[in-house]
Protein backbone atom coordinates (compact mmCIF):
# COMPACT_ATOMS: atom_id res chain seq x y z
CA UNK A 1 0.00 0.00 0.00
CA UNK A 2 1.24 3.09 -0.94
CA UNK A 3 0.82 6.52 0.47
CA UNK A 4 1.58 7.93 4.05
CA UNK A 5 -0.73 6.41 6.35
CA UNK A 6 -0.94 4.53 9.76
CA UNK A 7 -0.51 0.93 8.31
CA UNK A 8 2.80 2.15 6.71
CA UNK A 9 3.80 4.24 9.63
CA UNK A 10 3.39 0.92 11.66
CA UNK A 11 5.55 -1.24 9.26
CA UNK A 12 8.21 1.20 9.00
CA UNK A 13 8.56 1.65 12.79
CA UNK A 14 8.11 -2.44 13.27
CA UNK A 15 12.06 -2.58 12.13
CA UNK A 16 12.82 0.40 14.21
CA UNK A 17 14.48 1.08 17.87
CA UNK A 18 11.41 3.25 18.64
CA UNK A 19 8.78 0.86 17.48
CA UNK A 20 7.41 -0.38 20.92
CA UNK A 21 6.63 3.01 22.08
CA UNK A 22 5.10 4.14 18.40
CA UNK A 23 2.77 1.26 19.24
CA UNK A 24 1.97 1.96 22.48
CA UNK A 25 -0.10 5.29 21.33
CA UNK A 26 -3.92 4.63 20.15
CA UNK A 27 -4.30 4.31 16.33
CA UNK A 28 -6.50 7.73 16.46
CA UNK A 29 -3.57 9.58 18.00
CA UNK A 30 -1.02 7.96 15.72
CA UNK A 31 -3.15 9.01 12.79
CA UNK A 32 -3.76 12.55 13.93
CA UNK A 33 0.13 12.67 14.72
CA UNK A 34 0.58 11.23 10.60
CA UNK A 35 -1.62 13.81 9.65
CA UNK A 36 -0.30 16.89 11.63
CA UNK A 37 3.19 16.06 10.88
CA UNK A 38 2.41 15.81 7.05
CA UNK A 39 0.92 19.38 6.98
CA UNK A 40 3.21 20.87 9.15
CA UNK A 41 6.29 19.61 6.83
CA UNK A 42 4.62 20.24 3.91
CA UNK A 43 3.82 23.43 4.42
CA UNK A 44 7.45 24.52 6.25
CA UNK A 45 9.24 22.64 2.78
CA UNK A 46 6.54 24.81 0.46
CA UNK A 47 5.19 21.67 -1.26
CA UNK A 48 3.19 19.00 -0.98
CA UNK A 49 4.80 15.44 0.93
CA UNK A 50 5.24 12.82 -1.86
CA UNK A 51 3.41 9.95 -1.52
CA UNK A 52 4.09 7.77 -4.44
CA UNK A 53 7.55 7.28 -4.09
CA UNK A 54 8.95 3.82 -4.75
CA UNK A 55 9.68 0.98 -2.76
CA UNK A 56 12.70 1.82 -0.31
CA UNK A 57 16.08 0.76 -1.52
CA UNK A 58 19.07 0.21 0.56
CA UNK A 59 21.20 3.68 0.61
CA UNK A 60 18.15 5.95 -0.09
CA UNK A 61 19.25 9.49 1.37
CA UNK A 62 15.80 10.86 1.58
CA UNK A 63 12.04 9.65 1.82
CA UNK A 64 9.45 12.10 2.73
CA UNK A 65 7.18 9.41 4.46
CA UNK A 66 9.80 8.21 6.85
CA UNK A 67 10.31 12.23 7.61
CA UNK A 68 6.36 12.43 8.12
CA UNK A 69 6.57 9.10 10.52
CA UNK A 70 9.21 10.45 12.64
CA UNK A 71 7.69 13.65 12.83
CA UNK A 72 4.82 12.14 14.06
CA UNK A 73 6.62 10.25 16.87
CA UNK A 74 8.58 13.18 18.13
CA UNK A 75 5.16 15.13 18.30
CA UNK A 76 3.37 12.07 20.42
CA UNK A 77 6.58 11.66 22.57
CA UNK A 78 6.43 15.50 23.52
CA UNK A 79 3.03 16.41 23.59
CA UNK A 80 0.77 13.13 24.00
CA UNK A 81 0.52 10.54 26.71
CA UNK A 82 -0.51 6.93 24.79
CA UNK A 83 -3.48 4.74 24.69
CA UNK A 84 -5.08 7.87 24.22
CA UNK A 85 -4.39 9.55 27.39
CA UNK A 86 -3.80 13.46 26.57
CA UNK A 87 -4.96 16.14 24.65
CA UNK A 88 -5.48 16.16 21.04
CA UNK A 89 -2.13 16.48 18.91
CA UNK A 90 -1.25 19.89 18.49
CA UNK A 91 -0.07 21.59 14.95
CA UNK A 92 3.56 22.55 14.90
CA UNK A 93 2.86 25.86 13.34
CA UNK A 94 4.99 28.46 14.99
CA UNK A 95 3.66 31.09 17.36
CA UNK A 96 2.93 34.23 15.47
CA UNK A 97 3.95 36.18 18.15
CA UNK A 98 7.62 34.82 18.13
CA UNK A 99 10.25 35.09 15.44
CA UNK A 100 9.07 34.63 12.24
CA UNK A 101 12.52 33.00 10.76
CA UNK A 102 11.95 29.76 12.60
CA UNK A 103 13.28 27.39 10.29
CA UNK A 104 13.46 23.53 10.03
CA UNK A 105 17.24 23.27 11.33
CA UNK A 106 16.90 25.20 13.93
CA UNK A 107 13.37 25.40 14.52
CA UNK A 108 13.58 25.24 18.62
CA UNK A 109 12.97 21.47 19.30
CA UNK A 110 9.49 21.68 16.80
CA UNK A 111 11.05 19.36 14.65
CA UNK A 112 12.77 15.59 14.76
CA UNK A 113 16.27 15.28 13.85
CA UNK A 114 15.61 12.05 12.57
CA UNK A 115 12.41 13.72 10.28
CA UNK A 116 15.58 16.53 9.22
CA UNK A 117 17.20 14.00 8.16
CA UNK A 118 15.39 12.37 5.81
CA UNK A 119 14.30 15.38 4.50
CA UNK A 120 18.39 15.88 3.67
CA UNK A 121 17.99 19.18 6.07
CA UNK A 122 19.16 17.96 9.08
CA UNK A 123 21.62 20.74 9.84
CA UNK A 124 22.27 21.73 6.13
CA UNK A 125 19.22 23.34 4.69
CA UNK A 126 17.13 26.24 6.32
CA UNK A 127 13.78 26.55 5.10
CA UNK A 128 11.64 29.76 6.42
CA UNK A 129 8.61 29.00 7.93
CA UNK A 130 5.89 32.02 7.92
Amino acid sequence: MNGINVDNADAYFSSRTMGKTWAEYSPEQRKAAIENAKRDLARALGRPMREDEPQYRYGDQTRDEYAVYEQALYTLLRDALPDGGGSDIPSLEPDEKKDRRQTLSTGKAKWSEEALAWLGASGRVETIIG
